[in-house]
């Protein structure tokens, strides 16, 4: 296998991963108002009607479908990774200290924005499995 296959894997791996991860968010904020009203008020000291979350879903879920499917990469990918990257901030304090209990679990926002960062980076070498692959020289 070349180098050049297993980067595009890798990168098809991330971003499918990456896509998990927020597909499950975005359907929480979907169905689950009650968790996300309390969540968004925690952590960014912000109330949201039902209506508004839902709305907010809903394009959360066009964006994420976006992503999966690799399109408007710049977009996209930067997206995520400002989102993920803005979550990540609101929950630092989360941190520390490291070993009570829960707090452990706040750790794995780390590796997830490297990813982020990885798959933005590398963009136009994410052409495995996306609606628009790259064309090469452009």
């Amino acid at each position: 296998m070349t180098d050049e296959k297993r980067l595009k894997i890798g990168l098809l791996a991330l971003r499918v991963g990456i896509a998990t991860v927020f597909l499950v968010w975005t359907i929480d904020k979907i169905v689950n108002y009650a968790h996300n009203s309390k969540m968004i008020e925690h952590y960014y000291h912000v109330e949201i009607s039902q209506p508004i979350l839902l709305i907010l879903g809903l394009a959360e879920l066009v964006f994420v479908a976006a992503f999966t499917l690799g399109l408007f990469k710049t977009l996209t990918y930067g997206g995520i990774l400002l989102f993920h990257a803005i979550t990540t901030l609101a929950s630092s304090p989360r941190l520390f200290p490291p070993y009570e209990i829960h707090q452990l679990l706040y750790f794995g926002s780390i590796p997830m924005l490297a990813a982020c960062v990885c798959l933005f980076l590398c963009r136009d070498s994410d052409t495995l499995l996306t609606a628009r692959p790259a064309v090469r020289g452009s």
